[in-house]
C-alpha cells in the first residue's frame, strides 16, 4: 500500500504517519510520499519520496480524516517511537533540557492568536533558566515547508541572550554539518529525543512535542483542540506524554511553575 500526504504538519504527525507506521509494522507499506524535509519522519519507509514544496489545508486520505475529536480510531494506528530511534549523544547539557516552541503567524486567515508574547516569554525564562538549559524554537521560514500561514516578526531574539536561552535556528546552523543533520525536522527529532520537558503552543509544534514522552505544557487560546478536548485525548497517546494546557497567560505560567 502507498501513503501520499500533502496536508499540514500537525495533521501528518497525528493522522498520516501513525497509519504509515502501522502498515510498515504489518508488512503492508510499499511507498510513502510527502513534503520536502520529511525523510527522517518516515525513517521506517524503504521507499519515501519528498515531492511537495508546499503544504495544503486538506484532510489526508487515511482512516482518520480529522484530528478534531477527543479520541481517534486506533485500529490501524501506531505512532513511531521517535524518542528511541533518535536518542543521541549530540545535544547533551549539564542541566536538564527544556524545549520551548513558539509561533507568530497568520491563523485561520486572521492575525496571530496562539503565541507566547514577549512578556510571558521573559517570565518563563526568568523562572526556568537556572534549572534548565533552554532551547527556544520558532523556525525560520526557510527551515520548514510553508502552508497558507504567513510568518510575522515577534522581535523576541534580543531577550534570548539575556537569559542564556539557545536559539534553535542558530543551534541547527551551528551543528548541521558536524552532526550530519539533513534538515530542520531531522534536527528537531534529534534534540527532542534528549528532552523530557516541553512548552509549546497550539498547532503542529504541540503535536511534535507530544511525541517524546515527558511533559508538554501547551498554550492554546483558540482552536478545535479545545472544543473537542483532544489535549486530554489522543495527544496523550502519541508517546504517553503528560499533556497539559492553558488558554490564558496567567494559568499557563502558573502551570509551568507548578510542573517545572
Amino acid at each position: 500500500m502507498e501513503v501520499d500526504c500533502q496536508c499540514e504538519f500537525g495533521y501528518e504527525l497525528q493522522l498520516v504517519i501513525p497509519y504509515a507506521y502501522y502498515l510498515y509494522k504489518n508488512n503492508l507499506l510499499n511507498k510513502t510520499t510527502s513534503s520536502f524535509f520529511t525523510k527522517e519522519l518516515y525513517y521506517f519507509s524503504k521507499n519515501h519520496q519528498e515531492k511537495y514544496n508546499k503544504r495544503r489545508d486538506v484532510n489526508p486520505n487515511v482512516p482518520n480524516k480529522s484530528p478534531h475529536l477527543k479520541e481517534l480510531n486506533y485500529e490501524k494506528y501506531i505512532p513511531p517511537p521517535y524518542k528511541n530511534i533518535y536518542k543521541n549523544n549530540y545535544f547533551l547539557y549539564n542541566k536538564p533540557l527544556l524545549i520551548i516552541h513558539n509561533k507568530f503567524n497568520k491563523e485561520w486567515k486572521k492575525p496571530p492568536i496562539n503565541f507566547i508574547d514577549k512578556n510571558t516569554l521573559i517570565e518563563i525564562f526568568k523562572f526556568c533558566s537556572n534549572k534548565y538549559t533552554i532551547v527556544y524554537i520558532r523556525p525560520k521560514s526557510n527551515n520548514i515547508i510553508m502552508d497558507n500561514s504567513d510568518i510575522y516578526n515577534l522581535d523576541e531574539t534580543d531577550i534570548l541572550s539575556l537569559y542564556n536561552v539557545i536559539d534553535g535556528n542558530e543551534l541547527y546552523e551551528k551543528y548541521k554539518e558536524e552532526y550530519n543533520i539533513n534538515n530542520f525536522n531531522h534536527f528537531q527529532l534529534l534534540i527532542h529525543s534528549n528532552c523530557n520537558h516541553f512548552i509549546s503552543v497550539q498547532g503542529g509544534n504541540s503535536v511534535l512535542a507530544s511525541y517524546f514522552e515527558g511533559t508538554n505544557i501547551i498554550f492554546a487560546k483558540s482552536g478545535s483542540e479545545l472544543k473537542c478536548d483532544s489535549y486530554n485525548g489522543h495527544y496523550k497517546k502519541y508517546s504517553n506524554c503528560n499533556v497539559l494546557h492553558a488558554n490564558n497567560y496567567t494559568d499557563f505560567v502558573n502551570l509551568i511553575k507548578s510542573k517545572f
